[in-house]
């Protein structure tokens, strides 16, 4: 894998490089286009296309249309996906990308001959530029053609539309050995960027990512945007997923990665045999500025239209999950780096996903959706009786439903900031990037599908607990009169709330958890409200009004009910304070 500069590409032909959007290092935001397509696909000896030859030619003609109608400095499709009719008739009709912008679209398979018989067809419209391999006329490729405009290198003429083509340099693995039988590899990465001040921008396609090594993201890592495009069923597989490690390992929070795949669930096609992936899609953006806006306002806004926060934490790194249903997807995001920005605009604070749509054969276009499905009405049952408080919260502030069970099911020991994103256990993702998400319910993991069950179903119980007459402590007597769950900012260690408006602090241990678990969970949301409060009288008064229940053999407990209605007791001192402990 040789990393090669467009500039030097280009320079043969009497072009210079192009200026892009994206990558001018200012406070300007840019906007971005991807498609997350369905995966009707085909493969056989000529390589893999989209099945349904008409609907694709519409479906990806439609995009290239919103590219030009929304002027998006970037627009991405994944590995395999875009039909070179699509493209080839865009490009002669002058359906083209504006000056400083660029496509990057994974297209389909093409034979090497065919490509250049494309070049010469495009030559009255565009310059077509691909490395030179020997011709192989049993092998196809597997292409990622780049559309930008470039001007004369001496600033004489009219800028020209540039097809710059990139190829698959290492094979997909597959017990068939379909691309190491059939792939004609190229050798070239091309770089935009990354001379001087300028931002760089470069794109692997699918497995290239496991011939990407240590020395590619020493040269690439700083400052970079790398785009990943991809068609497969397992985007999150050991091996795969290790270039994201390499470049995002370095200290510094100026590399960014986009990772597009196909839609979840796609079908493979070969001599008319169908074989489903069952796939997840794994579409996601990859950031750590100290800038991020993970403002719940701003995250929920994401959530809305399909795009979900997690927080990966062995990389310590943002990690926006897109929806796994087929849709085009419309972001305005901040630059990889601000480069003699002034301070108090210099706010890199992420992508936002301003419009999503979903494709309408009623209309054949691509219709904007007000919101996409999470999936969360499906298993928000789980929870029985607190099945519609659930998803009223959720349905106001994803976030704060999740906060909601965590602290439901006593989930808060890992500090007094428990409920922050980055905290949360629910929104933290470890190196399986198996998302765990509450709120987001598409992936089939079974460490996923399980920890939401559990989860829910914790609540569902202490729901019921408390509108029975288990074993209540006095200060909670107001509840039996009526409550509801809720979470706030301002009292983020309490999630229920009396008919008469009185917080407290309500928590289910289930059968499984052991006396020194109980008693760590209860200790630390005592320590937590006493540090809330505005005095000793208001953290007495909070401490009295948590309750912790568990089961033990099958028997309703309700532990130390009476701790904080001595009369010895003050408020005014710590749970984790050594002398109060003995």
């Amino acid at each position: 894998m040789d990393i090669k500069q467009v500039a030097e590409v280009l320079a043969p032909t009497g072009l210079g490089a192009p200026v892009l959007n994206v990558l001018v290092p200012n406070e300007s935001n840019y906007t971005a286009l991807l498609m997350q397509p369905h995966g009707e696909i085909e493969a056989s000896v000529a390589g893999v296309r989209n099945r349904d030859r008409c609907l694709s030619h519409q479906q990806y003609g439609k995009f290239l249309d919103d590219a030009r109608e929304t002027q998006a400095d970037l627009v991405i499709t994944p590995e395999y996906s875009m039909p070179w009719e699509s493209l080839v008739s865009a490009i002669k009709e002058g359906r083209v990308p504006a000056e400083g912008k660029l496509w990057a679209l994974g297209c389909e398979s093409i034979k090497l001959s065919e490509l250049e018989a494309l070049k010469q067809g495009l030559a009255p419209s565009a310059t077509l530029l691909y490395e030179t391999l020997v011709p192989d006329p049993g092998r196809f490729i597997d292409p990622l053609a780049y559309v930008f405009l470039a001007a004369p290198a001496n600033h004489n003429g009219t800028a020209r539309t540039v097809v710059l083509v990139q190829f698959k340099t290492f094979p997909m693995g597959d017990p068939d050995h379909f691309e190491i039988n059939g792939l004609q590899r190229g050798t070239r990465v091309y770089q935009f960027g990354g001379i001087g001040k300028n931002l760089k921008l470069v794109s692997l396609i699918c497995s290239d990512a496991l011939a990407f090594e240590d020395a590619h993201a020493k040269e690439i890592s700083d400052r970079a945007l790398v785009i990943h495009i991809q068609l497969t069923p397992k985007p999150r597989q050991d091996q795969y997923r290790q270039y994201r490690d390499r470049l995002l390992r370095y200290k510094g929070d100026a590399t960014e990665l986009i990772c597009l795949n196909w839609a979840k669930d796609a079908q493979e096609w070969c001599r008319e045999q169908s074989k489903p992936w069952h796939n997840i899609a794994g579409s996601a953006w990859y950031l750590r500025p100290d800038e991020f806006d993970d403002r719940d306002a701003t995250l929920c806004a994401n959530h809305r239209r399909g795009l979900y926060y997690t927080w990966l934490q062995p990389l310590r790194v943002h990690a926006l999950f897109f929806n796994f249903e087929p849709a085009t997807y419309l972001l305005v995001a901040t630059k990889v780096a601000h480069i003699t920005v002034p301070a108090a605009i210099s706010r890199r604070r992420g992508p936002q996903l301003t419009k999503s749509y979903i494709w309408d054969d009623s209309v054949m276009a691509w219709v904007e959706q007000v919101a996409a499905d999470d999936g969360f009405s499906v298993v928000v049952g789980e929870s029985g009786e607190a099945k519609d408080e659930i998803q009223r919260i959720a349905n106001n502030n994803p976030l704060e439903a999740e906060r909601v069970l965590a602290l439901c099911a006593g989930k808060i020991v890992q500090g007094g900031d428990w409920h922050m994103v980055q905290q949360l256990d629910s929104c933290v993702i470890d190196s399986s990037e198996v998302i765990l998400r509450l709120t987001f319910c598409q992936d089939t993991h079974q460490v996923a599908c399980d920890f939401r069950v559990k989860r829910l179903k914790r609540c569902g119980n202490l729901f019921h607990i408390l509108k029975t007459t288990g074993p209540w402590p006095e200060a909670l007597a107001d509840l039996k009169k009526g409550f509801r769950f809720d979470w706030s900012p301002d009292f983020p260690h309490q999630n229920a709330i009396s008919a008469d408006g009185r917080r407290a602090t309500v928590i289910y241990m289930g059968e499984e958890a052991s006396a020194t678990q109980i008693d760590e969970v209860r200790r630390k949301a005592a320590e937590y409200l006493h540090r809330k409060s505005a005095g000793a009288h208001a953290s007495l008064l909070a401490k009295q009004r948590l309750a912790v229940w568990s089961r033990e053999n099958g028997e309703l407990v309700l532990h130390e009910p009476y701790r904080y209605v001595m009369i010895d007791q003050t408020g005014d001192t710590s749970e984790v304070d050594v002398g109060r402990e003995t």
